[in-house]
């Protein structure tokens, strides 16, 4: 790769950049080029939000200092410094491992314990902190180019290990269309103990990105195959029973019972009449991670 201290213009210093994160740096990681004595990580994504965390946010997650996609949005400067770090890592001059360590910490997580790099899984986005995580996944792909009481107010509990993995299964699941992917990832966002609407859904969709229904949320569940690490199950129809648009977790699915015992396993309560009691989660909108997903999956189309 040519020298950067003297990049022509911006426009070769973001074709550098991507071509840094998203082909050098994972083909090196695959092969366990001996740069690193360990790769905690192999996705495009997860190394740039390394690099940018590190050269950019530098005390703080890079979303917090720049806005989204990262390459239109870095100054100059960000991006020769993004560069520079990147080619310390790919050279053996920067330690990997120890800038992910980094990167989490910046992001309220824990290294991690478990090693899904090695299967290819690095793990997913922000919130609380994590007790097992591998790398995250504020996966940001599009990013880079061109998640009882007032419980929305309260902290969740940080996202589990096979929801991490769940969410890069997800996301790089070709077989499944993109709106699919996106919707079943967000479903990894509604809160243990409660649940969420079809509609409430559809509409973050629509006030954040664009025009979404409730079926069209229903049809993206359907049948989930990730079920119930995937959560379907928190999600109920507007009048509080179970819904379902006629799936296997819906009302007169096959597995209605199995819903509502997981329901009321994580803490959700039923009145006699069959209706859900308590608000809905709709707090999709107060985790960024979820928007990075949508660019990351449907690309820039948000409003």
């Amino acid at each position: 790769m040519a020298p950067v201290s003297q990049p022509e213009d911006r426009s070769q210093l973001q074709k550098l950049w991507s071509a840094l994160y998203m082909d050098e740096l994972p083909r090196l990681a695959k092969a366990r080029d001996k740069a690193q004595s360990k790769w905690p990580v192999v996705l495009d994504h997860c190394f740039a939000r390394i690099i940018l965390d590190n050269a950019v946010g530098q005390d703080k997650p890079w979303m917090e200092r720049v806005g989204t996609p990262a390459v239109k949005k870095m100054s100059e400067q960000q991006l020769q410094a993004a560069l520079s770090l990147g080619r310390k890592i790919a050279n053996g001059e920067a330690n990997l491992d120890e800038l992910n360590q980094r990167s989490l910490e910046l992001r309220g997580k824990s290294a991690p314990k478990r090693k899904y790099a090695e299967s290819g899984g690095e793990t997913s986005p922000r919130g609380a902190k994590r007790p097992k995580t591998a790398s995250d996944t504020e996966d940001i792909r599009s990013h880079f180019f061109s998640d009882g009481p007032k419980i929305e107010s309260t902290k969740t509990a940080p996202p589990t290990p096979e929801i991490l993995q769940a969410r890069d299964t997800i996301a790089s699941s070709r077989d499944l269309t993109p709106f699919r992917r996106f919707a079943l990832i967000l479903l990894t966002y509604i809160p243990r103990g409660r649940y969420s609407t079809y509609g409430a859904m559809g509409s973050y969709i629509t006030a954040s990105h664009h025009k979404c229904s409730a079926r069209a949320i229903g049809n993206a569940m359907r049948n989930n195959p990730f079920a119930p690490t995937v959560p379907c199950h928190r999600v109920l129809a507007h009048d509080g029973r179970i819904g379902g648009f006629g799936g296997d977790w819906g009302e007169e699915g096959k597995h209605a019972a199995e819903k509502r015992r997981l329901l009321a396993t994580e803490g959700v309560k039923f009145d006699s009449r069959g209706k859900v009691v308590g608000k809905p989660f709709t707090g999709f909108q107060d985790d960024a991670e979820v928007a990075i997903w949508y660019e990351q999956i449907l690309g820039s189309t948000s409003k």
